[in-house]
């Protein structure tokens, strides 16, 4: 038999809002297949007839009749069940139409809103903007046709944040919708605050039209300024929108005019500074749209917990737009102890600045009243040393130890004591913060303190000060030579070798420049120290530099071959008469987290002849300058050090720390605990750890985020001990997105034009955006059911009946 497939045929169907339903029969297609079906029902219609009323013709007519039915019956039930009946039962869902808006949460979003100066005297800032527009009936109009997802971006994509539904009040933000906030409790303010440091329109976008593009989506609504500053560019996000079919239609926000600003860039000064000596606190303004207008620089000072006080006041000139002016303050407090000195600038007029909130800085000094402690070592009772011996002792703020290799028992010196070898220890030599070293004989130190010297420099902040001299300094030079063989020997000289900042000449050399030594020359001072403020002699640069060239010079200066990388030159020795690179007369390098200094002359004490002032200035800003980082440490077990002591805001800090135990050994300990206080007064949480650095013993290190603007403080406790070492850490917002805070109006339209979409500006934003995103909502198939009606167990019943009949009547009629 040959069964002929018949399409199927949807003849009754019952529609309701969520489900479709409908019954279908495998009817013929074609006029041909009709004509079969027919001819041949009607041909077995007739065949099955004939055969019923042969079989009956004995039969009267009534029964005939009657057992003729059965058969009927059944042929037409077979007929149907042919036909192949069935109910398609689908149930359909409808997918709103999506709006995706995306805000930008840069730290440009605190400019004007536009260049209207009422907008700008009443304060209205471009997040204001935004969320005026949220919180207007906008968004209510949008939710009648679509759905709307609330992004934000600065450095990164952040979302959705909020996703209010269609025809509904309840925003889903992230937890289901019978869970979430009235759309009235959502923190918009909180939202849209400016946060961010740099701006990443163009990745931010091609992240967000991977996550969100598809046929329901009508478009996203681009809330920003325009800014860029890293990141893709903003082509090629426009590109990957009109390649996934996703409009953007952008909402311009801010001015196109440079608008008039004042900025302090920067505030330097030094950290740390010894009790009665003066320094200077440097502001770099830097100003747009201002230059030649008046500007007033305040200085004011807070001690402790005191208030603040205003010091000094002063009236600049704005510069030129963007260069930095820099405004001198001469500082020399009063009393140790921790000072926090601000700057505050404004331009004369209220109410013309775009930005306020970056005309004041601040920066932390501590003067500490700690004396320095100083070993003098000295091959021999030169004059350099007994001047810088005796003023060091009379100083108040030096404790001054000499180990004078001449002297014999019995010797008198001006010190605190008198050493009769060098330090052989660690506990002896690192509670000392500045070691000077007059041409001493370097045979006599013992081998083991070589390593020690390296350590207390590299590691401990120690400062060294070198001066070379006729006697020992060509023994030091030869040392590790062919002509002085010996392990200790090259021990020695490879230690003191990568200490020095520069390479010494031979003696041969020395010798013949020390034959014609019959006159003074000038220091020969580099850019380097003319910018170094521990040589200026005095507090002005000019006079400064005047009274260095009153100084006649020096006669004599060690050869030198050349210097190292990553030092610096601040002199040479003038004398033309030397045949090759000139001797380096003053050089100094960092050696680890401490410093060297080299003086290849021993006749500084001329420049006594000048002034002795001069001179003793000399030498105490050097010792300063050189000791500066034990300085920090306020303890000699510990010092903590900042990655950076002025970060950005936002960025990760790294803080390390080296801690030695009560023997001045690498402390060993599983993590050490750090508080840092919030520039709020407020403990960071969690709390930081310090974790130790395998591959440096006594060393440890951890991280945390600088999440505000202000001071963060540091502090470590040393342990088993009572001391502390503390640290501040200046968090600044950074300047990136103050450089241009114009409207990128261009880069705003391009977007819009590559995707398809439209620019507005955000005064007409609420009026055009509605008509701007069509209605792309979709209806499709969740699910679908097929039922065949004919199987079903009555369905056999009745089969089975019809025959049972037909054989009954039979049987009781003698037919079968």
């Amino acid at each position: 038999m040959t069964f002929i497939p018949f399409p199927r045929v949807t003849l009754l169907a019952v529609e309701t809002a969520e489900r479709l339903t409908a019954r279908e029969w495998d009817f013929p297609e074609t006029p041909l297949s009709w004509l079969i079906l027919i001819l041949g029902g009607a041909a077995v219609l007739a065949w099955v007839v004939r055969l019923g009323w042969r079989d009956t013709r004995e039969l009267p007519t009534f029964w005939r009749v009657l057992l003729l039915f059965p058969r009927l019956a059944v042929f037409a039930i077979l007929a149907v069940i042919a036909l192949n009946p069935q109910e398609r039962t689908q149930e359909l869902a409808n997918r709103p139409s999506r709006i995706v808006l995306l805000a930008d949460t840069s730290l440009s979003m605190r400019h004007p809103a536009s260049d209207d100066a009422s907008n700008t005297a009443e304060g209205l800032t471009r997040a204001s903007a935004i969320e005026q527009l949220v919180t207007s009936p906008l968004l209510k109009t949008l939710r009648q046709t679509h759905e709307v997802s609330v992004y934000t971006f600065d450095g990164a994509l952040e979302g959705p944040a909020v996703v209010l539904t269609q025809e509904n009040e309840t925003p889903q933000t992230g937890t289901p919708v019978a869970d979430a906030k009235p759309d009235a409790q959502v923190n918009w303010s909180e939202l849209l605050a400016p946060r961010g440091v740099e701006t990443r329109l163009g990745e931010a976008l091609s992240e967000l039209i991977g996550q969100v593009s598809g046929s329901t989506l009508s478009g996203i609504i681009v809330l920003s300024d325009g800014g860029q500053n890293a990141g893709i560019d903003l082509e090629s996000a426009g590109d990957r929108a009109r390649s996934a079919g996703a409009r953007l239609v952008t909402v311009g926000l801010g001015g196109t005019a440079i608008p008039v600003n004042l900025a302090i860039g920067e505030l330097q000064s030094p950290t740390d500074v010894q009790f009665q000596d003066a320094f200077d606190l440097t502001a770099l303004l830097v100003s747009r749209g201002a230059e030649g207008e008046a500007v007033q620089v305040e200085l004011s000072a807070q001690q402790g917990d005191e208030p603040p006080q205003v010091i000094e006041s002063r009236a600049v000139q704005a510069g030129a737009d963007g260069a930095p002016l820099p405004v001198v303050f001469s500082l020399n407090p009063s009393n140790p102890g921790k000072y926090r000195y601000s700057v505050t600038a404004k331009l004369q007029g209220a109410g013309r600045e775009a930005n306020a909130d970056d005309n004041e800085r601040s920066v932390g000094v501590e003067v500490f009243d700690r004396p320095t402690r100083v070993l003098l070592v000295a091959g021999g009772p030169m004059r350099e040393y007994h001047f810088v011996r005796n003023l060091l002792h009379r100083h108040r703020s030096f404790e001054v130890d000499v180990y004078l290799q001449t002297a014999e028992t019995g010797t008198s010196q001006e010190s605190d004591r008198l050493l009769s070898a060098f330090p052989s220890t660690r506990e002896e030599l690192f509670q000392y913060d500045l070691i000077y070293c007059f041409d001493p004989d370097w045979r006599l130190f013992p081998v083991d303190s070589f390593a020690l010297i390296r350590d207390w420099v590299f590691q401990e902040a120690g400062g060294l000060v070198i001066v070379a001299g006729d006697v020992n300094t060509p023994q030091l030079a030869a040392m590790g030579g062919s002509d002085t063989p010996g392990a200790e020997s090259l021990e020695r000289s490879q230690a003191l070798q990568e200490l020095l900042p520069v390479v010494l000449g031979s003696y041969y050399t020395a010798s013949r420049i020390d034959q014609d030594a019959t006159q003074p020359w000038p220091v020969d001072f580099t850019d380097d120290a003319r910018t170094a403020e521990f040589l200026r002699l005095t507090d002005d640069p000019l006079t400064s530099e005047t009274r260095w060239k009153e100084f006649p010079g020096v006669f004599r200066c060690y050869p030198t071959t050349g210097a190292k990388a990553g030092s610096t030159i601040y002199a040479y020795f003038s004398d033309p008469r030397t045949q090759f690179e000139a001797p380096v007369l003053m050089a100094s390098q960092f050696f680890g987290q401490g410093r060297v200094f080299y003086l290849g002359s021993g006749e500084m004490w001329r420049l006594r002849s000048v002034s002795v002032d001069d001179y003793d200035r000399f030498w105490i800003k050097l010792g300063r300058e050189v000791a500066q980082g034990r300085g920090r440490r306020g303890t000699r077990r510990g010092v903590l050090l900042p990655e950076s002591r002025q970060v950005v805001l936002g960025r990760t800090l790294r803080v390390r720390a080296r801690v030695l135990d009560g023997q001045f050994n690498p402390l060993a300990a599983d993590s050490l605990p750090i508080d840092v206080i919030r520039p709020d007064g407020r403990p960071l949480l969690p709390a930081v750890r310090l974790e130790p650095d395998r591959a440096r013993p006594g060393e440890f290190a951890g991280s945390f985020r600088a999440t505000m603007p202000g001071t963060f403080r540091l502090t470590l406790p040393i342990p088993e001990s009572r001391e502390s070492v503390t640290e501040e850490v200046q968090v600044a917002v950074p300047r990136l997105e103050d450089d241009d805070p114009r409207q990128n109006m261009s880069g705003l339209q391009q977007l819009a034009s590559l995707s398809g979409g439209e620019y507005v500006s955000w005064p007409d934003a609420a009026a055009a955006l509605p008509r701007l995103l069509p209605d792309r909502s979709e209806t499709f198939l969740v699910d679908q059911r097929l039922r065949t009606l004919w199987d079903r167990g009555w369905m056999m019943g009745i089969l089975v009946a019809l025959l049972s009949v037909e054989w009954l009547i039979r049987k009781l009629w003698k037919l079968a």
